[in-house]
């Protein structure tokens, strides 16, 4: 009998324990939403567009920003016609469920709902009405930094917009009716970068997933350029590495026959280079590839090692005469090879900062002509270039219309 009892005070107490269990698991699970599916089950065409209201905190190592903007999608939605703006329960209608794909943080969210324009036309041909989602955020975003031309670098800050809806239900374009924009007045951390005066905003194609998924999502993405200001590593790196170089000549100077004396001398101007080339470890991420100025200094510290290899060989091997010619063979092809190399850099420092201008003023002219096709569409009366999508929406709505008339 007692064994018969603890065994039903175990199986009570295992039941219990299976009770709590299940109670910590509802509470630790994240909130669902059910998100209401389209009433006409059409594709819908989302139009977008974005104010990059300021742009700060760029940590190239790190590869990350951070970004405050306004964002406004619009899109035809049917079951809001006939309803005035104060009538609309927003929670109750079809959501484009847009969520920042590339986020790190998120600091500031704020969403607002509002009715839109009524048709696409003056006439009123298409009564449709628009609905309108404007996000306010600021965040931190990961952006992958191509380095190969650092310092004389620019960098695409992008920020990838997703829908959770599969591209069979929801479609980004760009907005023609406004013009994207970028408030370069704003920005902070204008010391080492420039914002440049562009937005490039669109859609792009997005595969499949290499895990086999069955659907795609569309993705937009929001691009901004920013371009570094060289003067900083120029001057604190690259002018110290090119006046330490030279000094390894001076080795020359010390006597022959004291080669303790002259290794001092290179191998303390060796480490000085190792020092350098920490430092411009240190304020770039892992790559697998060396940037212009990582050639420079490990150039620098190539040209002190044979300097190094050198005075050890002329003591070790080398007397007399014989000494001194190759002292003087050695400083020839060591200060003609030390002024080709660094002709070649200046060369190559100038004609990357010269090809990233020219970079940046075609993205910005065509940013420009872009602009003023928006305007002179605007100026036209046109509400904005219908997209297939619209198209055969707009065909469908209005074929009843057109027959009761």
């Amino acid at each position: 009998m007692a064994s018969t009892s603890s065994l039903e005070e175990m199986q009570a107490s295992m039941a219990n324990m299976e009770k709590l269990l299940k109670k910590i698991e509802e509470n630790l699970r994240p909130n669902e939403v059910a998100h209401k599916k389209r009433d006409d089950g059409m594709k819908v065409d989302a139009r977008v567009r974005v104010n990059i209201i300021t742009v700060a905190d760029i940590d190239t190592l790190k590869e990350e920003f951070n970004c405050e903007l306004a964002l406004t999608i619009k899109w035809k939605e049917p079951s809001i016609r006939g309803l005035k703006a104060d009538e609309i329960d927003w929670s109750e209608h079809w959501e484009p469920r847009i969520y920042f794909f590339n986020a790190v943080s998120i600091d500031k969210y704020e969403v607002k709902h509002r009715k839109g324009l009524k048709s696409l036309y003056d006439d009123e041909t298409d009564p449709i009405p628009d609905a309108q989602l404007s996000i306010r955020m600021r965040g931190t975003f990961k952006s992958d930094m191509k380095l190969n031309d650092f310092p004389f670098d620019y960098q695409n800050l992008t920020i990838k917009l997703m829908s959770d809806w599969p591209k069979k239900v929801i479609e980004f374009s760009k907005d023609m009716t406004q013009k994207d924009s970028v408030r370069t007045d704003t920005v902070k951390g204008d010391q080492e970068w420039e914002l440049m005066k562009h937005v490039d905003a669109a859609p792009v194609e997005e595969k499949k997933m290499s895990s086999g998924a069955v659907n795609t999502y569309p993705l937009y993405n929001i691009t901004v350029n920013v371009k570094r200001k060289p003067s900083y590593y120029m001057w604190n790196v690259a002018l110290i590495m090119f006046l330490i170089t030279p000094l390894a000549f001076t080795s020359f100077a010390v006597d022959r026959e004291a080669p303790e004396d002259r290794l001092s001398v290179t191998l303390t101007l060796l480490l000085t280079a190792v020092a350098f080339k920490f430092f411009v470890s240190q304020s770039l991420p892992n790559k697998s590839y060396q940037t212009l100025l990582d050639y420079y200094v490990l150039w620098c510290m190539v040209f002190l090692c044979l300097v190094v290899v050198q005075n050890a060989a002329v003591s070790a091997f080398y007397d007399g005469p014989s000494a001194r010619i190759f002292d003087i063979v050695c400083m020839a092809v060591f200060g003609g090879t030390s002024v080709l190399v660094n002709i070649v850099f200046i060369a190559q420092s100038y004609i990357k900062w010269r090809t990233v201008g020219h970079q940046m003023q075609e993205a910005t002219n065509k940013y420009n002509d872009l602009c003023n096709q928006i305007s002179s569409r605007k100026g036209r009366g046109d509400r904005y270039m219908l997209s297939p999508i619209e198209g055969a929406r707009v065909q469908e709505e209005c074929l009843p219309l057109q027959g009761q008339s």
